[in-house]
């Protein structure tokens, strides 16, 4: 389950120049934006919370390709505020520069680049977090940053296929419907006269075929209502942790749907997990994290598991088999 987002304010305030600056911040009240902006010697004029965040317009595509150029900074020497102060320069959207504008600014007051990351979730996940954690701690970031910038378009790679496998079947059933509805509405009740006038006893095929389309001509308005309803209940319960799981387990046990969606979730899991090993980050911290990343409700309660399994002295290979949900070939390795 994600962890609920922190709340999004506006800021308009003048800096120790006297100069008219503004920006957002995510903070839990307005008080604690005040007082994060004292700190770094913002005098506030207003402060005013959003309740849309603008952080949904910054793609996974955008942070995969400002990691890649993050990576190539610090590679060449370039410090962490300088070097986000050249991708603020560089940033293809508002949106963007100024989230990095928000973490340069924390970084700049002393805080830690990961902590800076982490106040900004929407953005950056656990994963991204976790490995510039690894890198600060063990003194090479600029090999975590390309091991991230690798991943996450590794990461991205795989979504985008995903997404390509799944357009045409989706495009294809949509038309069908579509088809299928305007026949039942359009095209069989002028039929229906035509049946009538033979006077025979009609098959049941037909009689059942008749009976759907006179339900969808005569009863279209309760049959939206009920789609409304029902989406509006589907909504309700997609809130719920528990109804999320049980959709979710349902969906991977879908003969050709789910052994997809299985592997490209294992597929992510793996690669993250690589990541975080790679970075140095102990098996038991890195399975939560890769959890977290395959972004897949199961696999990560499945990874908690495997973490409690492992921290009280199981082997790893012996859980993933347990579970039922990896396929034996990475069982093996």
């Amino acid at each position: 389950m994600k962890p609920p987002r922190t709340p999004l304010y506006r800021w308009t305030g003048l800096d120790a120049q006297g100069e008219l600056r503004s920006g957002t911040l995510h903070e839990h009240s307005a008080a604690l934006v005040r007082a994060r902006l004292r700190r770094q010697g913002i005098s506030v004029q207003e402060v005013r919370r959003l309740w849309r965040s603008s952080a949904q317009a910054i793609t996974a595509r955008a942070i995969s390709a400002i990691t890649r150029q993050w990576a190539a900074l610090i590679r060449a020497g370039v410090s962490a505020v300088p070097a986000l102060q050249m991708l603020e320069r560089s940033a293809t959207s508002t949106e963007l520069a100024q989230l990095l504008a928000q973490v340069r600014s924390d970084v700049e007051t002393g805080m830690p680049l990961s902590a800076a990351l982490g106040r900004h979730p929407d953005c950056f996940d656990a994963l991204y977090v976790s490995m510039v954690h690894a890198g600060e701690s063990a003194g090479i970031l600029d090999i975590m940053m390309e091991q991230l910038a690798q991943t996450l378009e590794k990461n991205e790679a795989l979504a985008r296929r995903m997404r390509s496998a799944l357009t045409y079947p989706a495009v294809v059933t949509c038309i069908a419907l579509g088809v299928l509805v305007l026949l039942l509405v359009l095209v069989v009740p002028v039929f229906e006269d035509v049946f009538r006038s033979f006077g025979a006893e009609l098959p049941w095929s037909t009689q059942m075929v008749l009976g759907i389309s006179r339900g969808l001509t005569t009863g279209a308005p309760w049959f939206l209502l009920l789609i409304a309803l029902g989406a509006f209940w589907v909504r309700q319960q997609w809130q719920q942790p528990q109804w999320q799981r049980q959709l979710h387990r349902r969906v991977l046990d879908l003969p050709a749907l789910g052994p997809m969606i299985k592997t490209a979730v294992t597929a992510r899991w793996a690669h993250t997990l690589s990541a975080l090993l790679t970075a140095g980050v102990p098996l038991a911290e890195a399975l939560p994290t890769a959890g977290q990343a395959s972004n897949h409700p199961i696999y990560a309660r499945i990874n908690h598991h495997l973490q409690r399994r492992v921290v009280q002295g199981g082997r790893l290979s012996e859980g993933m088999a347990h579970t039922g949900r990896f396929p034996d070939m990475l069982v093996q390795l």
